[in-house]
């Protein structure tokens, strides 16, 4: 078997240390990545709900439209049946 000095001992240690902290500083950067990602999916997300509402509401206005214009309609007729039967 052979055996390890003291020096190659410590020379690994000080490597493992290294590795350590590199693992830790990139395990950091992910960290702050992931934050940053999903704060940007949160403004996301809510920018779509809000299309979908605005979208949802111009759908509904032609219908609303056809419904004023009908309604309209309706009464001019009316007034001029009631016009015409009290002889103004």
């Amino acid at each position: 078997m052979t055996e390890i000095s003291i020096l190659e001992i410590e020379h690994r240690l000080i490597q493992a240390e290294e590795n350590i902290k590199e693992l830790y500083a990139k395990y950091n950067g992910v960290d702050k990545s992931l934050v940053a990602a999903t704060t940007t999916l949160n403004n996301l997300l809510t920018l779509v709900s809000e299309m979908k509402a605005s979208v949802e509401a111009l759908k509904a206005k032609p219908g609303t439209f056809w419904d004023k214009l009908i309604f309209a309609l309706i009464g001019a007729a009316v007034s001029a049946i009631v016009t015409h039967f009290t002889g103004g």
